[in-house]
């Protein structure tokens, strides 16, 4: 969900090996020196992960060359060395990826996010990897979490190996809410709960008066509307059937629902991650939309909301995402040795490393690494944007019961959140009249719904 993604960066004093990201530049025809002992990999932008894998793929197969490309200018950090991707950078992937599989040149493999890749399943550029786990005898399926997979099917077909995944959770300040007697069963509430228990909560702590506070912090109309549509994106689009509904009532509520968080000013629009962590510090924001994409947000957003924190899923199913999901060309002449790589991608030797792993094996040793490394420092975290003094935050290892936590959700993740980026941009472009009154909702939702059918169709 709205893991503060855009515009933020985190300088860390640990470095934890967790980082995830995307990463590749170049083009040339899938497989085009048909060297069997070459393979080539496009991203956005490399990440530690990526790195890792390519050089320990390397050692264990002497001879073999893995050349990643990326696709970015970008040089700015979000990180220690850790590079962000811009959005520039993503719609020239997206233009790029577009261009050179329909035209059957690229990369053996390619990074499927933001990338229209049912539109590439329909039209065979890709590898059903389905397929190939059900017909290698090493490849043992029942280690990894058959609901992620399920989940991301594309007509009985898996296209894409996610090498880790994010589940979007809201963090709410448990103290507030007990002192307001507010209580939230996340099996059943909906938005309208979400907005009057944060409207409650904050009547009670202002007691009439004016005192900041908020029910969310850290986005903009548009990252607003562009979360709420992500959170609901399986009922708004239907890739395989190639349809749209943002005419449905569903979605007009939506739209009133960001405009009003907005217009009654329950959204602090900073983005900086700093102001969330000094206003969550202060016991001035009731709810943060997260990621849990390991535990290191786990550990995280129990920093930030001191005073104890408690995680509820959105309104709806449990929800995952991706920021590294792999699919093979099936121009690739060496779709074998793609397939390998993907393997090791997500083998224990790897998954151990961090993040929220698909392998069911691998949490504890991950929980047992993450230990030793803040033990290292401490625990100390600083974060920094630009322009903004840093601040620190302690992290506590975490416990066992941290571990079933972990394991429990990621056994509950069953609706992926795949959206496609250019449907985003179309959101946030027509409804930025409506959120400035210039337009209704219906008049919004409709301008909506041609272009994205259109788009879907094309």
């Amino acid at each position: 969900m709205i893991k503060n993604k855009c515009g933020v960066v985190l300088s860390l004093v640990l470095v934890l090996g967790m980082v995830f990201t995307a990463g590749c530049g170049n083009t040339r025809a899938a497989g085009e020196d048909n060297n069997p002992d070459s393979l080539t990999i496009a991203v956005v932008i490399k990440d530690m992960y990526l790195d890792t894998a390519v050089k320990k793929f390397e050692e264990l197969h002497p001879g073999v060359r893995v050349e990643v490309k990326e696709y970015t200018s970008s040089t700015s950090e979000k990180g220690e060395g850790v590079r962000a991707a811009d959005p520039g950078d993503i719609e020239k992937y997206v233009t790029a990826m577009n261009t050179q599989l329909m035209s059957g040149q690229g990369s053996d493999i390619i990074l499927l996010n933001n990338l229209p890749y049912q539109t590439y399943a329909d039209k065979n550029l890709l590898v059903d990897l389905g397929g190939l786990m059900q017909s290698d005898q090493s490849f043992d399926s029942n280690k990894y979490y058959q609901n992620i997979f399920e989940a991301l099917e594309y007509k009985d077909k898996l296209y894409g190996l996610p090498v880790n995944i994010g589940i979007d959770m809201i963090a709410a300040d448990r103290t507030l809410l007990a002192d307001s007697q507010a209580l939230i069963d996340d099996s059943i509430w909906d938005w309208n709960d979400f907005v009057k228990t944060a409207e409650k909560v904050m009547n009670d702590k202002q007691n009439g008066g004016t005192q900041e506070m908020y029910a969310l912090a850290g986005m903009d109309e548009k990252r607003l509307i562009a979360t709420l549509v992500k959170e609901n994106y399986d009922k708004l689009v239907d890739p395989e059937k190639k349809t749209a509904n943002f005419t449905g009532q569903e979605f007009l509520d939506l739209l009133n629902l960001s405009k009003y968080l907005i217009d009654h000013k329950l959204v602090n629009t900073d983005t900086a991650q700093t102001n969330i962590m000094d206003m969550a510090a202060r016991g001035k924001l009731v709810f943060n939309f997260t990621s849990l994409r390991g535990f290191w947000d786990l550990q995280v957003a129990k920093a930030i909301f001191s005073e104890g924190v408690q995680l509820l899923k959105p309104p709806g199913n449990v929800f995952f995402s991706t920021d590294s999901m792999y699919g093979i060309s099936s121009k690739s002449a060496n779709q074998e040795l793609a397939w390998e790589f993907l393997k090791f991608l997500v083998s224990d030797d790897m998954m151990t490393q961090g993040g929220m792993p698909i392998n069911k094996s691998v949490l504890p040793q991950i929980a047992r690494n993450f230990t030793q490394a803040i033990q290292k420092n401490g625990g100390v975290m600083r974060i920094k944007d630009d322009g903004i003094p840093a601040q620190s935050i302690t992290l506590q290892p975490p416990t066992q019961e941290d571990v079933e936590y972990m394991e429990n959700l990621l056994s509950q993740a069953k609706v992926y959140i795949g959206t496609d980026q250019k449907i985003i941009s179309i959101v946030q472009e027509e409804t930025a009249a409506f959120l400035t009154g210039q337009k209704t909702a219906e008049a919004t939702a409709q301008l909506i719904q041609d272009r994205v059918s259109t788009y879907l169709n094309e």
